[in-house]
């Protein structure tokens, strides 16, 4: 072999000069490109078409599209929607609508995060809750649920996990309710909430959780917010002729899993401030179901100031503390009955027992009178709301029958005419409006002396209701002396 083919060939000086040109303009460009690519990132998902199909991929269930007037979205500088609105598929009207939603974090952040939005800022919300005759309200159709062949209580089926978490926090929401039975819809304080999304403590899946809060205080009562909302909780509520009174209403825990929030848990208590409401469903079933089919009485009068607990489970709202009085033939007297028990979320079933306390000063001459004075006569309710059947215990039915017919007698019963009617409910009314009226000349004449009731009420509200131990004794009238004013007398 020659020495000269020991010796390397020398580089080719034409394909050196093609290879350095192309590294060069590899290194220049593709880093261009990523910037570019980077930086159309926020302005393709910036287009609100976009970010409602995300919304409808990330939330199946959703039987309505959400639509943007404007998205605005960057690496660093926080996320902002404005002039949102959930549209139903089937053609109704938004039921709700968002003026400005801000975040917390930019793009940058939720990608290194893996999902943390940070804290939502919605401002501007608004919420119609609209029922049609049959009770039912135009948010029942927006979440499509498939039960199948099994149960409706027990662990949420439906329950997922969702990709992403945050912290919301709602400011100055307003809450309208209409339905056939009142010509202007009812429309609440402002509200604010706050909200957390994050994976539950105990399943597989992702649930909200709601910061405890007073949704309202001391607000009017009016036949659309009763019989749409509030029946749940007071089934004696539902379709109700009349109302009048107030109301306050706070959340004390609420962990509402994502998917099938029906199928979470949440509590609170509902005050009643001077309510009186026309006899529904259940009382009319009441007084029918008794020896000779009474007329239900002209008025119902809640417990003022009852507390009445209630919770969500197993796809069912549970109450207690519920008091209500129906007036009785004796003048200045009324019976009155608690109720607890619980509704279906879904079929509307009733499960209820109100506990009417006999009193005990009948008349000793009346054995079946006197058979159960100072007793408590049970009646279970079953059926659907706004559609109870009544039960008595079996084995007092007659005795108990006969016992509350011959104590609401006169009631609702004899010589029941529109003059009548008009007479108790005015007397009712007038009462109350008496009460007030010396109460608040008390407090002028003393400005020292304790707080007004709606001062109370909303100091209470900001700390847990008093224990059942801790509330004053009942006072029920004995002998000859002169009976009390009625529980739910203001």
């Amino acid at each position: 072999m020659a020495a000269a083919d020991l010796v390397p060939a020398a580089a080719d000086p034409g394909r050196r000069g093609f290879l350095t040109p192309w590294i060069r303009r590899t290194m220049v460009t593709v880093p261009i490109v990523a910037a570019l690519g980077l930086a159309a990132v926020p302005w393709f998902c910036s287009q609100p078409d976009r970010v409602s199909k995300f919304v409808a991929e990330a939330v199946p269930e959703l039987q309505a599209d959400v639509k943007f007037g404007s998205v605005k979205l960057g690496w660093a500088g926080p996320i902002t929607l404005e002039n949102v609105s959930v549209v139903p598929r089937n053609g109704g009207k938004p039921p709700v609508t968002i003026k400005r939603i801000q975040g917390s974090h930019g793009l940058a952040a939720i990608l290194l995060s893996a999902g943390d939005l940070g804290r939502l800022t919605v401002e501007g919300l608004e919420a119609d809750v609209e029922y049609d005759t049959e009770g039912r309200s135009n948010f029942a159709t927006l979440v499509r649920r498939d039960d199948g062949p099994e149960g409706k209580a027990g662990p949420p089926r439906h329950a997922r996990r969702s990709p992403l978490r945050m912290e919301l926090n709602i400011a100055d929401a307003r809450v309208r309710v209409s339905g056939p039975w009142a010509d202007e819809p009812w429309t609440s304080a402002p509200i604010n909430v706050q909200a957390r999304l994050a994976a539950a403590e105990d399943g597989p899946w992702s649930e909200w959780t709601i910061e405890p809060v007073q949704l309202l205080a001391d607000a009017r009562l009016e036949p659309g917010v009763a019989r749409g909302m509030l029946a749940y909780i007071a089934p004696v509520l539902a379709d109700t002729t009349r109302t009048s009174g107030r109301f306050s209403l706070r959340i004390e825990e609420a962990r509402l899993p994502v998917g099938e929030p029906a199928a979470g848990r949440l509590a609170g208590t509902l005050a009643m401030h001077e309510v009186v409401v026309g006899p529904g469903p259940l009382v009319t079933s009441l007084f029918q179901s008794l020896p000779g089919r009474l007329p239900p009485p002209p008025a119902i009068v809640f417990a003022d100031e009852a507390n009445v607990k209630f919770r969500l489970a197993d796809r069912r709202v549970w109450h207690e503390g519920l008091e209500f009085g129906l007036p009785l033939a004796k003048p200045g007297q009324r019976l009155d009955v608690r109720s607890s028990g619980s509704v279906g979320i879904d079929d509307k079933s009733l499960d209820l027992k109100l506990a009417l306390p006999i009193p005990g000063d009948l008349p000793a001459d009346r054995p079946l009178l006197a058979a159960l004075a100072g007793k408590t006569v049970s009646v279970g309710i079953g059926g659907m709301l706004g559609k109870p059947e009544v039960k008595f215990d079996g084995s007092i039915k007659a005795t108990a029958g006969d016992v509350v017919a011959d104590l609401l007698q006169g009631a609702g019963g004899n010589g029941s005419t529109a003059e009548s009617v008009a007479d108790l409910v005015g007397g009712l009314l007038q009462e109350a409006a008496k009460r007030r009226a010396e109460r608040q000349a008390a407090e002028a004449a003393n400005p020292e002396a304790p707080p007004s009731r709606r001062g109370r009420i909303l100091r209470r509200f900001g700390q847990p209701p008093p224990a059942a131990d801790e509330r004053p004794a009942e006072r029920k009238p004995s002998g000859d002396a002169e009976p009390p004013a009625p529980a739910g007398q203001p």
